[in-house]
């Protein structure tokens, strides 16, 4: 008699061909945050032919199926997110990116075949399964502007979820090692956009002018003491200004200068101080240079927080499939962030790393970078068995 495990491994084994293939089709044709459909299209047409029923109606691009097991019980959810990133591939793969300018840059293609290939054996044992499984195809995860995952979560089709599982391939850990860190993973995220408004004059003639090039540096420096002089060094806190614009001749005192930038935050008082902090010294600017500056500051995607004891079950899951050399638990969490922080500030669970880091494989939203495509096993295998072992009979 076969047992649970036994039977994920076995199917696996039997669908990873098909999820490899499933992953190469989808890193072809790459599709923007808001302009999934065609990548919608295509999980709806897999799911179909997996006898899986879905709805697409509750946010956007997004797809969520339901996998009923044969006996009642709870509600567990595993989500991947589709869309991709406006940068040219150079990776020279024979199935690189199909469409100019967009490519799969931070491994979405993967997430969404690994949850195709979980969906495909938890749907060969639901007669295994005492409840249910939601698959969350994601749209939108790499622009804050899209309602994303906040989208699906409004929706309400969720709220019937007891638990809720991702994950994010990782080039920081070896491949096929998963990272699974309690509490903070990854950080809240937000963008603001400055305007410094002096008045131009002739270069010659500085002084009937208010340079907004020379305003703009010295707000700049500042922001920059702020983070190394008001905040405790053991708290995380990342500042970047990443534009700058100003100026229209090389002999002429710049009037308008336009920065924008993007602020890291785990704590919400953090994100509230730099917020704060970021307009005060704009105020300040104007009252030394005359000035006059706006800030727009939008608040992105919030702190990704895994449940403690999610990660104890994931990490259980992790130990028994794919061995203990594979359970790696970080040190530190991430400056970058991740929208799944709205499922987990409403849903018990957790988000985790699976590790595709090997010599010569850059960071993640570089144009060549790629995964290892033997970690598809190991993220068809842990994922299908966090949402089975979740449905035995307690």
């Amino acid at each position: 008699m076969h047992t649970l495990e036994s039977l994920i491994k076995q199917y696996a084994s039997q669908y990873l061909e098909q999820v490899v293939a499933w992953r190469r089709h989808i890193h072809s044709h790459p599709e923007l945050s808001g302009e999934e459909q065609e990548t919608s299209l295509y999980i709806q047409k897999i799911l179909g032919e997996l006898g899986i029923p879905y709805v697409n109606d509750v946010s956007d691009y997004a797809v969520i199926g339901e996998i009923q097991g044969a006996h009642i019980g709870p509600v567990i959810a595993l989500r991947a997110d589709i869309d991709a990133l406006p940068i040219h591939e150079a990776t020279g793969l024979p199935f690189a990116s199909q469409n100019e300018g967009v490519m799969h840059a931070c491994g979405h293609d993967s997430h969404i075949a690994i949850l195709l290939g979980a969906a495909a054996i938890l749907q060969s044992i639901k007669d295994q399964l005492h409840g249910t499984v939601k698959l969350v195809f994601q749209p939108s995860e790499e622009e804050a502007l899209f309602p994303g995952a906040q989208g699906i979560v409004d929706s309400g089709i969720l709220n019937d979820v007891d638990e809720i599982y991702g994950l994010h391939v990782w080039p920081q850990l070896p491949v096929g090692t998963v990272g699974l860190k309690k509490g903070h993973l990854m950080a809240a995220s937000d963008h603001f956009l400055v305007h410094i408004q002096g008045k131009s004059t002739h270069g010659a003639e500085p002084h009937n002018g208010i340079d907004a090039i020379v305003a703009a540096a010295n707000w700049i420096v500042n922001v920059e003491s702020m983070v190394a002089r008001e905040t405790n060094p053991m708290e995380n806190l990342v500042c970047t200004i990443g534009v700058i614009n100003g100026g229209d001749r090389y002999n002429v005192g710049c009037g308008d200068v336009y920065l924008e930038g993007t602020c890291r935050t785990y704590e919400p008082e953090k994100r509230d101080y730099i917020e704060r902090r970021l307009g005060e010294s704009l105020q300040a600017l104007d009252l030394m240079f005359k000035t006059k500056s706006s800030l727009d500051y939008k608040r992105g995607h919030g702190a990704t927080t895994n449940n403690p004891e999610a990660i104890d079950y994931a990490t259980s899951i992790v130990e028994k499939y794919l061995g203990k050399d594979a359970v790696v638990h970080p040190e530190h969490p991430s400056m970058a962030a991740e929208d799944f922080s709205a499922y987990l500030q409403h849903i018990k669970g957790a988000f985790l790393w699976l590790g595709t880091g090997f010599e010569g494989n850059p960071a993640l939203h570089n144009a060549c970078f790629t995964i290892d495509e033997s970690i598809l096993e190991s993220g068809i295998t842990m994922m299908a068995a966090i949402a089975a072992e979740y449905l035995q009979p307690k």
